[in-house]
């Protein structure tokens, strides 16, 4: 019997053990790592990822799916391809949107720019690809410009001093996220009382990254971190791009230089049907107004860097406030 009690204990002791470690792991995990480690697996048949890709020449670009910015370019280094996912754009199954918004190069070492010239060219597909099939690789839409259709549709650029062309896809994926599609219509409120609150939205996160304060920083975009890792990473917290993302919200919050830089010049921008809106810098070329001075890792040594970065603001149906949904 004697024997059996000391077992007990030091099971019990055992058990108290681990618990008490298990306890103290959670309370010192960061709370990003808390955010995404609240997420489920997913057992989907097909994980479906979709890509753009722009090959461009001899102007600028800026390409929007669903209103939502995802990529621009603003170098002058010739003929270039680029690629990205954009799962995180798409929202349901059903056609997707896609805007491409083209700019002449303006001033070079060469000469000033100031409209297309005929060598201006991009070409944008968009692709589909499966983390769960390696075999899927299709090409789902694919649009050039300048290009010539037909004798009575064409579409030319030469000579503009800006063009902007909108063409659809259908994406099909196993997920569904809210995102903005139950938002309210911005372009509906008074613009002046507007841009008062997403310029007040602004400032007030820009003072949460100078503070350093990562648990209201997850507090505000939770909601996009969440849908970001259902519809572009499948809840694969193991992923090399949240392993990624992870790393570069914790420089932020780690990094010992800080410093505060007030909002660019801006415009107010609409997307998502007028139901996200984001401020983009009019001095830096598609940069959002918003940024903040940090240290960055670039081959092991850490260097001060400028990071600008898009917040798009929504108000949730039934709500006067705005949040984060990108």
């Amino acid at each position: 019997m004697l024997f059996l009690k000391r077992c007990f204990f030091i099971l019990l002791l055992g058990c108290l053990s681990a618990y008490g470690q298990t306890n103290k792991n959670t309370s010192t995990m960061r709370p990003i790592d808390k955010l995404y480690n609240s997420v489920q697996p997913l057992n989907y048949k097909t994980k479906p990822q979709y890509y753009i890709e722009a090959n461009q020449s001899g102007c600028f670009y800026e390409l929007y799916v669903n209103g939502r910015g995802v990529f621009k370019l603003y170098e002058q280094v010739g003929l270039v391809g680029h690629g990205v996912c954009i799962n995180d754009a798409i929202l349901k199954t059903g056609m997707q949107e896609v805007t491409i918004k083209l700019y002449p190069l303006g001033q070079t070492e060469i000469d000033n720019f100031e409209t297309f010239t005929k060598n201006a060219r991009i070409d944008v597909k968009i692709e589909k690809y499966d983390l769960l099939d390696d075999s899927v690789n299709e090409e789902v839409a694919r649009v050039k410009i300048p290009q010539i259709k037909d004798k009575n549709n064409l579409i030319r650029i030469k000579g503009l001093p800006y063009f902007e062309h909108t063409f659809t896809f259908h994406a099909e994926v196993p997920y569904e996220v809210k995102g903005w599609s139950e938002s309210q219509d911005l372009t509906k409120m008074n613009q002046d009382q507007l841009e008062k609150e997403v310029v007040a939205f602004h400032n007030n996160y820009a003072n949460i990254i100078h503070n350093q304060d990562e648990t209201k920083w997850v507090e505000l975009a939770k909601n996009r971190e969440l849908e970001y890792l259902l519809s572009e990473e499948y809840n694969d917290v193991k992923s090399e791009s949240v392993k990624k993302r992870k790393k570069e919200v914790k420089e932020i919050f780690d990094s010992e230089f800080k410093k505060k830089i007030p909002l660019d010049p801006y415009e107010m921008v609409f997307g998502g049907q007028g139901r996200i809106v984001a401020l983009k810098g009019v001095n830096r070329k598609s940069n959002s107004a918003l940024s903040f001075g940090i240290e960055k890792e670039y081959n092991g040594k850490l260097r001060k860097i400028r990071k600008s970065q898009y917040l798009y603001l929504h108000k949730p149906k039934g709500s006067n406030q705005l949040e984060i949904i990108r």
